[in-house]
Parts: structure tokens; C-alpha cells; sequence
């Protein structure tokens, strides 16, 4: 089960991820002639030790111990054929699957586009952008000539005409009256390519042509600012459509109220006309550029420090006072990492470099695509009743293809992985937006979109297989988690499910060692809860208390109602904060207190000295204990049973 890999770090957390071999990278030693080298060791030592780490020759060798009984639990494993054992195999292999799909995807897709958007985060830039518009799904034909005509546009561009030329030739209806002006962007508020045109261009300069779904743009970087970040604000909002004048007025009555020291969430929930927001004291959140009209976010990030707020600001909405909470700029990588991988995840640019990711692999593992094939599943699909207007496969209608000659035709091949069109029949039954909701709209586009998503699928695969030989740190990792399985086996087999089926091996481990388990000095502790305020029935009780049973005391208060309630327990020294600081001595009693009307006591009734507890009450010490001394006992047969190896000399060098 995969919940053991959880297991055997939490046991051994030396089971980490061991870097790639320098070329100088000595033995350090062998177990069974299986080498380890002083690069693994390290690192597991640091990973392990943190800031101990300091190498002194007890640490190194103390650690060195342990890795070595490590590592010859792993090789009894494979002594005694766990490593062949089929469910072990079949874990290493299901991990192995899940492990390098992750690994693949977080290291050559998400690792490297939140790391570019980061960087990029860290300017804001201002634009302006000539649009030659040309529907995504429009044909090849379209497409070029818009391109052309971009591509004839920018020959005329200079930063000096930019914006007469955006007047003239912009098809962006929203920004061409103000010269292609489109004010301060950050990264990922741009489609991807677009934000790529913008980060590649100096300021003062006009870009390459770039492409977005809404065409193409040839784009003018005006200004590099260092990004203002983000803040997190609240707002008095009042309108001003029906009455300007007292809108003005009541918005520099509450400024003023501001200034006397009346809480802003106070006004903000009785004055504010901005419904979404004034129940939670006017807050909007965290903002940043490109939410709000610049003249709104120009007055949220002039606020100089938290807890300052704005003189009134106008905007199309009406007149606002603003509240800075609080405020992040250049953050940590690690701070927002998460945030940018959850937003890279949701965006249309992972599938452009996961596309371009699957371009390479298709060039190294020598994609080909049977063209033959192709032409029979295309003849297939284009088949249609003489009433229907188009293709059932364009349609809900269709079902896929039960021909089973067609079906196992090879569709393409990628390295040692191969698809056959019984494969592609079992997305295209899926497939709706591929088949039926997007352009062009016919047969042999669909088709293509298809086959896309499924050499998708089957290059990521192919290129998981490959991992151990292209990434040196995966296959140690993979090692790792391997032997970690392998011990995890070992132990369970040879020491847990020993120490807990091995009632007579138990039953004797007790025996031998059973002055290791005592109960130290214990107390019969009663609690006395009084259902009264009375102080003088209070202090009859717990005289009474004093010589009697608490049976007894509940016989003679509890007559006509419930008054005295109690509970009892057996308390060790040190477990209870209330009984330890009693005097322990039988009898013993507090003084007790009083809250809300009821009346808390404590007695103790027995003092019992320490003794040897039986085996049923230390049973899970006396396992736990057990299957130490077997694990002891294993180690001490695995060294009598494998040759360990040390070098001296490379150990030595690691001292320091």
C-alpha cells in the first residue's frame, strides 16, 4: 500500500532525495558489496541533522551507524526476495507511475513558469498595443492575411507614431481612441504570449508580433516601474448619480469623523452604499494593479502605511474613503509560490509550454504518424445517414467505432509507446469540445484535435520511462523510495508482526524485564462537584467528605435533589495537575472553589505505592520495548550475516 512509503519516512527520515554524483565522489562504504557514496551520505546527514550538522567525528559516526543498519535491513529484503515479491513490486511500480507523472509535470512545466512569472512579478510595466483582430478558430487563410497586415503595420511603427498609428489601424475599439493606450500590467493578467512580447521588450520600445485568441498585437512598453504589489483595503463608498452635492458633503462629514478617532468599519457599516461590503467593514480584500479605474488604485497605493486612510476620492462609482490594512511588496519566493502555481494551473499557458514540452519529446523519442491509418479513420468518420446535415462524428449521435480491424490499425508511435485507433475511439467518445464545440468544424479538424490530445497523453508517458536515465537525482529518488518499501517489509515481517503475534516470546520479554514497568506512586482520587452556592451546606459536605465514602455523602444530601455529583479515578504522579498539588496522604482534601454557582472539591481516598505492572496494563510498553530488542536482534544477525565495508581515510575527510 502506498500509505506505507508515509510510514517508513516518518520512521527513517533519512529517506530523502539524494543529488547528482560529482565525478570526485569517493565510497564511503559497502554493505554486500552495494556501494554508497559520500555525496548520498551527505546529504541524508544534513537533510537529517539541519543546522546540527556540524560534522564532528561522533555525529558522523553516530549517523553513519544507523544508515548502515539502514541499509542492511534493505539488503535482507532483497536476500530474502521481497524486492520480487509481487505486491512489493506492484507498489514500486504504482508509485513509480505516480511519482514521475508529478515529477514531470512540476519539474519541466510548473517549476519553470512559476519561476518565470515570479521574476516577471517583480516589475510592472505600462503598454499601449496596435490589435490586428482575427478569430481564433478563423481559417489558415484568415490568418495569414491578418498576420500580413500586422506584419505590415509594425514596418511603419516607431515609438514616435505608435499611437497615431493605433488610432488608425487598431481594431481594439477600447483603446484606439486613446492612442492603443492600456496602462500598467503585471504577470498573469496577460494571455501568455502577449505578457512574453511585453517581458522581452526594453522600455521606449515596440515589440515582436505577439498572438492572443483575439488576434495579433504589436505592442509599445512605455514604462518599467518596480511592482507595486498588493494591498489589502476597505472603502466608505457613497453615490453620486442622484444627489452630487450631498454626496460630496456627507463623504467630508465622515472624513472628518475619520480624523476624531471613530472607527472606520463603524461608518463604513452604517454609511457605506457598497452592499457587497459594508457587513463586513467595508472591505474589498487584497488588490492589486488592473482590478479597479487607475484613478481607485492610484489612491489605494499612495497610502503610505497600515492603518492610514484616504482624503475622499472620486471615481465613475462615486466618492470613496479608503483604509489600508495591510500591504505586500517583493515577497519571497517561497511566500507565494503556491499562489502562482494555483493560478498557472487554471491558465491557458501550461498547456502552451506543456505543448511545447510534448513537441520535444515527439523529437526525441522520433514521433510518427501513420498517415495510412489516418486516411481510414478519416474515411470512417466522414460517413453520414443521406438526411443528416452533417457527420454523426460532429454530432451526440455518434458512437464509437466497433470495427475491430480499423481499431487496432496503429494510429502512431513515439519511442517504444504506440497508439492504435482503439484508443483514439475511447477519448473521441469523450472528446465533446474537440468534436463538436470548436473551429474549423469539420471531420478532419476534429480528427487532428484528437490525435493532438491523445499523442498528449502518450508522450508524457513515454517520457515518464525515460526519467531515471535523463534526471540522475529522479532515479535515486526512485532507489530511495524503493528501499524504503524493502524496509518497510522487513520490518513488518521480522519485527512488528513478531513483537505483536508472539504472545509466548512476549510473555518472556516481559518476565526478564518487567522492573522496567512500574507504575510509579499513585493516588484513588474522588471529585466533588456541589450543585450550590450555599456556603455553609458547602462547608457541611465537605466535612462529611472528610471521614465518610462519598456513597455516603450522596446518601445523605441527595435526598430531596441531586446535589453532590462525583467522579473518581486512579491518578500516577505527575499526570494531573489538580491532584499533584494535593498533599498525598489518604484523607487529603483541598480546599476547592466556586464557579458560576457550583462548588468543586478534591479528596484523595487511597495512596498506592508503586508495583510492577502486570502485562495486560503495560502492554503497549512491553511491545513497543520488544520489538526494539528484536530490531537489536536482527541488526546484530545481519552483521554477522553481510560484509560491511568502511573506508577510513574518505570517512576522515568528512570530520571537521
Amino acid at each position: 500500500m502506498i500509505y506505507r512509503i508515509c510510514t517508513v519516512i516518518t520512521v527513517f527520515v533519512f529517506l530523502v532525495l539524494v543529488p547528482i554524483q560529482a565525478q570526485n565522489d569517493p565510497v564511503l562504504f559497502k554493505v554486500n558489496d552495494k556501494e554508497v557514496n559520500v555525496s548520498e551520505f551527505k546529504y541524508i546527514y544534513n537533510k537529517t541533522n539541519g543546522e546540527k550538522a556540524d560534522y564532528s567525528e561522533a555525529s558522523v559516526r553516530e549517523y553513519l551507524d544507523l544508515y548502515i543498519n539502514f541499509k542492511l535491513q534493505v539488503a535482507e529484503g532483497v536476500d530474502i526476495g521481497l524486492s520480487e515479491n509481487a505486491e512489493v513490486k506492484r507498489e514500486q511500480d504504482q508509485y513509480k507511475r505516480q511519482l514521475a507523472s508529478t515529477y514531470l509535470t512540476d519539474r519541466e512545466i510548473t517549476e519553470k513558469l512559476v519561476k518565470e512569472a515570479f521574476e516577471r512579478s517583480k516589475e510592472d510595466r505600462k503598454i499601449s498595443h496596435i490589435l490586428i483582430s482575427v478569430d481564433e478558430n478563423a481559417t489558415d487563410a484568415a490568418k495569414k492575411m491578418a498576420y500580413k497586415r500586422a506584419a505590415e503595420v509594425k514596418a511603419k511603427l516607431t515609438a514616435a507614431n505608435f499611437a497615431e498609428m493605433a488610432k488608425q489601424y487598431s481594431d481594439d475599439q477600447y483603446s484606439k481612441s486613446k492612442g492603443g493606450a492600456l496602462g500598467y500590467f503585471s504577470a498573469l493578467q496577460l494571455p501568455y504570449d502577449l505578457e512574453s512580447a511585453v517581458y522581452a521588450t526594453d522600455k521606449g520600445a515596440v515589440s515582436d508580433i505577439a498572438t492572443s485568441k483575439y488576434g495579433y498585437h504589436l505592442v509599445l512598453v512605455e514604462d518599467i516601474r518596480a511592482s507595486w504589489g498588493k494591498v489589502k483595503i476597505a472603502h466608505i463608498l457613497l453615490r453620486a448619480k442622484k444627489d452630487p452635492e450631498g454626496a460630496k458633503s456627507k463623504i467630508d462629514s465622515l472624513h472628518e469623523l475619520l480624523k476624531t478617532g471613530v472607527k472606520f468599519e463603524e461608518l463604513a457599516s452604517s454609511n457605506s452604499q457598497d452592499n457587497a461590503t459594508k457587513n463586513r467593514g467595508g472591505q474589498l480584500g487584497w488588490i492589486g494593479i488592473n482590478k479597479y479605474s487607475a484613478d481607485f488604485e492610484n489612491a489605494i497605493f499612495a497610502l503610505e502605511k497600515d492603518g492610514n486612510f484616504s482624503k475622499p476620492v472620486q471615481t465613475e462609482a462615486g466618492w470613496h474613503i479608503l483604509k489600508r490594512y495591510q500591504a505586500i511588496k517583493n515577497p519571497a519566493y517561497q511566500d507565494v509560490k503556491s499562489e502562482i502555481t494555483n493560478k498557472i494551473k487554471r491558465k491557458p499557458r501550461f498547456e502552451i509550454i506543456q505543448d511545447a514540452l510534448v513537441a520535444d519529446i515527439k523529437k526525441e523519442g522520433g514521433y510518427k504518424e501513420n498517415s495510412k491509418t489516418v486516411e481510414a479513420l478519416l474515411t470512417a468518420l466522414n460517413q453520414k445517414d443521406s438526411s443528416a446535415r452533417e457527420p454523426d462524428f460532429l454530432t451526440y449521435r455518434w458512437k464509437s467505432n466497433k470495427d475491430d480491424a480499423l481499431n487496432q490499425l496503429e494510429l502512431f508511435q513515439v519511442g517504444n509507446t504506440k497508439a492504435t485507433v482503439r484508443e483514439f475511439m475511447s477519448i473521441a467518445q469523450r472528446a465533446h469540445s474537440e468534436r463538436m464545440n470548436q473551429k474549423p468544424h469539420t471531420v478532419k479538424d476534429a480528427v487532428a484535435r484528437i490525435i493532438k490530445k491523445l499523442a498528449t497523453q502518450k508522450c508524457l508517458a513515454y517520457e515518464e520511462t525515460q526519467l531515471d536515465k535523463k534526471y540522475p537525482e529522479f532515479k535515486s529518488l526512485m532507489r530511495e523510495y524503493d528501499e524504503g518499501i524493502l524496509l518497510f517489509e522487513v520490518k513488518k515481517q521480522l519485527v512488528w508482526d513478531k513483537a505483536s503475534s508472539d504472545e509466548a516470546g512476549l510473555k518472556t520479554f516481559y518476565d526478564a524485564n518487567k522492573e522496567n514497568f512500574k507504575w510509579k506512586k499513585r493516588a484513588n482520587v474522588t471529585f466533588y462537584t456541589l450543585r450550590t452556592d450555599d456556603a455553609k451546606l458547602v462547608k457541611k459536605i465537605q466535612s462529611k467528605a472528610k471521614s465518610k465514602s462519598s456513597e455516603s455523602v450522596k446518601g445523605m444530601f441527595n435526598k430531596e435533589k441531586e446535589i453532590v455529583q462525583t467522579t473518581s479515578g486512579i491518578y500516577e504522579a505527575g499526570k494531573n495537575e489538580d491532584v499533584d498539588q494535593l498533599k498525598w496522604k489518604k484523607g487529603s482534601m483541598n480546599k476547592g472553589y466556586e464557579k458560576n454557582g457550583t462548588y468543586f472539591f478534591t479528596k484523595i481516598e487511597e495512596i498506592i505505592e508503586p508495583s510492577v505492572k502486570t502485562l495486560e496494563e503495560a502492554r503497549g510498553y512491553v511491545v513497543a520495548d520488544y520489538q526494539d530488542s528484536l530490531e537489536k536482534e536482527l541488526i546484530a544477525k545481519l552483521k554477522e550475516k553481510f560484509k560491511v565495508e568502511i573506508d577510513e581515510a574518505v570517512l576522515k575527510q568528512m570530520f571537521k
